[in-house]
């Protein structure tokens, strides 16, 4: 959960400062970030197949092949972020153009994603270094690395964004600096932990040989992944066009409501990450009803807390858009947002969680299929629907991710009692495939 939060204060803190440029700021990294998420999805899907490998082969007490499986997954990252830095760097200005917002929203956000899109192997290298270590059930870790790169860009942002005493005011390009540079430190320290063996995961030089056939199993695992993050990264994009379109104060309010939706969510996600270490190792141990324990437990955390984060979220919703923005019209739009949009979050929470598990038993079809259906079924659908054709503008946008949260809620729960995740996927036996050449 902690990892989590620090996570979403990347965000918070970004949009923080630039909201004291303007509204223009911070409607561009609005509109910036689900294409960000577009390619981080790619990598983060893959990294899934990381975490499940590794948990299950460390609950069924194999480590050589725990190792193996993280150095294959190190080595096809890198080369996969390299190719997507450079592919998202080229294609960023024409994408926004495409989207139809504002010509000065376009090149503020323009210059944020390069930049971004330039540190993405970095990126990639925090997503791996997280994967693996909780594959083997270590959150602490990854945590006060976070934690410590967080504060990093907490310093940065200021002095990059506006200036401060012998740094250059870069204004939205200095918050991806910020972003990237911290990151930085975050991936160098954490492959050099993997690398020394200290953490439960020792990668050696000859677990980056490429074994073509767990090649072929991680990308089978985390592709299913990946898809489901990138369409889910799609929608978004398309959520934010639409957004767009109907105004930069509207694109603005959801911005401010996304950091602080962002954090509510913070300990759904900590308990879906959890979920899927514990039912990946009880699956490798044998143990599939310890597996759905683990997962019932976190379902009802999840609920408990955010059923209250929404009845703090409803009564003070003006102060929370107000701590970033005094517009009348960014408080006004905002204030529905969040009166509609809290009552969603104990069935985001369910989602979170009955995701991990699927992810976690490596059975990530299933896990790419919420998140697509949730979007691209329910949510893309009703946002031209209810926005567009029936005018209801903003609102309807709202209404459209209140509904597609609970439909998506209900779904993945009926799905997960019939019991089709507890199959695991490593084979019986050793398995430490051939090197390539």
């Amino acid at each position: 959960m902690l990892s989590h939060l620090f996570q979403t204060l990347y965000n918070f803190v970004d949009r923080f400062w630039l909201a004291r440029l303007g509204k223009v700021e911070i409607a561009a990294l609005a509109l910036s970030w689900p294409l960000v998420f577009l390619v981080l999805s790619v990598g983060s899907g893959i990294t899934i197949a990381g975490t499940a490998l590794v948990a299950q082969y460390t609950g069924a007490r194999r480590p050589e092949e725990a190792n193996l499986a993280a150095g294959q997954v190190v080595g096809f990252t890198t080369v996969l972020a390299i190719g997507l830095a450079a592919a998202g760097f080229v294609a960023a200005r024409p994408i926004l153009t495409v989207m139809g917002a504002e010509t000065g929203l376009i090149s503020a956000a323009a210059t944020y994603l390069r930049i971004i899109y330039a540190g993405i192997p970095l990126m990639f290298a925090t997503f791996v270094v997280t994967a693996l270590l909780n594959g083997v059930g270590d959150t602490v870790t990854p945590m006060i690395l976070m934690g410590v790169s967080v504060g990093l860009n907490l310093v940065l942002d200021p002095l990059l964004i506006f200036g401060w005493g012998p740094f250059p005011a870069w204004g939205i390009a200095g918050a991806a600096a910020a972003t990237v540079l911290s990151r930085a430190l975050l991936a160098a320290v954490g492959l050099l932990l993997l690398f020394s063996g200290r953490l439960g995961i020792h990668i050696r030089p000859q677990h980056l040989r490429p074994r073509w056939g767990l090649i072929r199993r991680i990308v089978s695992i985390g592709g299913m992944a990946s898809v489901g993050n990138t369409g889910t990264a799609l929608g978004f994009s398309i959520m934010n066009g639409a957004l767009a379109r109907i105004g930069t104060v509207v694109l603005s309010a959801f911005g401010i409501g996304n950091a602080f939706i962002s954090i509510v969510l913070m300990p759904a996600m900590g308990l879906g990450q959890a979920t899927a270490t514990m039912v990946g190792q009880n699956l490798g141990a044998e143990r599939p009803d310890r597996a759905s324990r683990s997962v019932w437990a976190g379902i009802g955390i999840s609920s408990a807390i955010l059923v209250t984060a929404a009845v703090f979220v409803v009564f003070l919703r003006q102060h929370m858009i107000g701590f970033f923005l005094s517009d009348p019209e960014v408080l006004a739009v905002g204030n529905e947002m969040f009166l509609l949009v809290a009552f969603a979050f104990p069935f985001m929470g369910i989602i979170q969680v009955i995701m991990g598990s699927y992810q976690g038993a490596g059975h990530t079809f299933y896990s790419m299929s919420f998140g697509l259906f949730r979007l691209w079924a329910l949510r893309v659908p009703l946002v031209y629907i209810l926005g567009f054709t029936f005018g209801m503008g903003a609102s309807g946008v709202w209404w459209a991710m209140l509904a597609s949260n609970f439909a998506t809620a209900g779904v993945s729960l009926g799905l997960f009692l019939t019991g089709n995740w507890k199959t695991r996927i490593i084979k019986e036996g050793p398995e430490v495939p051939e090197a390539a050449g």
